[in-house]
């Protein structure tokens, strides 16, 4: 498929999640400090959204920037307050307490000015985790929808600790792209598209090994880099949405995606994805433990169809209860898939100790989703 075919099926879209991180919609001062959020480019978001909405497409915005403007409101308003280059945990948590009422205002101000009206949705992967939040999370932006309103969501850093975290929005945008099927999600960035060997690469319609090892790792203020993009352009392959990665720093990057010009890279294709629901929650579930199983289990489970039974399991990872989602791991120590365990770590435990294995399914086929089904 060529870039122009993907591109025609682009403008066809009735749903956008439109992401932005922090290495955009942050202001530095001349010592390089936080120094809060650019309003241009909020003022740009806006009237990308307009343009959208124009089309008769409906938008949800992912937007980082509540730790930066955090660092903002307390260098103006606390004598002595000095920004830590590294801070930890806890105080990233306060400063996303202090900024993201600040933030949400501030988006709030600036698209009212073209009559538009915002919300603030606050996740964390634990939300991810529990099927029924997940669902609700879904019900509620529908419905914001429905009524007009402008989604826009945020890791809720206040609460999250490292377990509890996505760790980037742009898996947070792709866990919630494929959760509203969403037909496209746009990453904006402050580069051109993913590169290779400093030149653009327009469009991608698989991701392998290559792609991953060119992108790299983090870089800039944000917490994810051109490998998360590419992560979440893997999950739209599998997830049935395609994946935008555009400069952020230009004019209006959507409105030339949208009108035909060739500009960042496009990952996706024209093949619908089959992915039930249920597996689709799985996909982004955070797990607690892991499972490490036999050859002849990974067998099975790859090419078979199989659910995992008792037998295949030889060793457990961290602890965790009935129906929680587990990592399934191989002899090697690589991760083949992730399931909902319908026993408990200390009762599997008890069975491999005694060596008498459980004689029931562990873990059923059809809440199992393997990485050959991920992509």
């Amino acid at each position: 498929m060529d870039r122009k075919e993907l591109q025609k099926a682009l403008t066809e879209s009735k749903r956008v999640v439109l992401k932005i991180g922090s290495g955009l919609i942050a202001t530095a001062n001349e010592a390089n400090e936080p120094n809060g959020l650019d309003r241009s480019m909020i003022e740009k978001l806006r009237d990308e959204v307009l343009f959208l909405r124009e089309r008769g497409i409906e938008v949800i915005l992912v937007s980082s920037g509540a730790v930066a403007m955090g660092r903002s409101v307390l260098r103006k308003t606390l004598a002595g307050y000095h920004p830590q280059s590294n801070p930890g945990l806890s105080r990233k948590q306060a400063l996303a307490a202090v900024g993201q009422a600040r933030l949400i205002s501030l988006y709030g101000e600036i698209f009212a000015e073209k009559g538009l009206a915002v919300s603030q949705i606050l996740i964390t992967a634990r939300d991810f985790r529990d099927r029924n939040a997940y669902l609700n999370i879904g019900h509620t932006i529908q419905e914001l929808l429905r009524l007009g309103v402008v989604p826009i969501i945020n890791e809720n850093d206040t609460v999250s600790t490292e377990e509890l975290r996505f760790g980037d929005n742009d898996l947070l945008s792709a866990a919630c792209a494929a959760l509203l099927r969403s037909d496209l999600l746009v990453l904006l960035t402050s580069v051109n598209g993913f590169l290779i060997n400093e030149q653009r690469v327009p469009v991608l319609t698989s991701i392998t090994a290559d792609v991953l090892e060119a992108a790299g790792g983090p870089s800039g203020p944000g917490s994810g880099g051109m490998r998360t993009k590419i992560r979440a352009g893997q999950l739209g392959l599998r997830t049935g949405f395609r994946v935008a990665i555009l400069p952020g720093r230009d004019r209006a990057p959507v409105q030339s995606l949208f009108t035909g010009e060739d500009i960042g890279t496009i990952i996706g294709s024209t093949e619908p994805s089959h992915m039930n629901a249920r597996k689709m929650w799985l996909l982004f579930a955070r797990t607690r433990g892991a499972v490490i199983i036999d050859d002849g289990a990974v067998n099975a489970l790859r090419h078979r169809g199989s659910s995992l039974l008792g037998a295949g399991i030889k060793e457990l990872r961290g602890a965790f209860a009935q129906s929680d989602v587990v990592e399934i791991v191989d002899a090697a120590g690589q991760s083949i898939g992730r399931g909902i365990v319908r026993a408990g770590s200390r009762e599997i435990q008890a069975s491999i100790d005694a060596k008498k294995p459980l004689s029931y399914e562990v873990i059923h086929r059809n809440d199992l989703i393997i990485e050959t089904e991920i992509g």
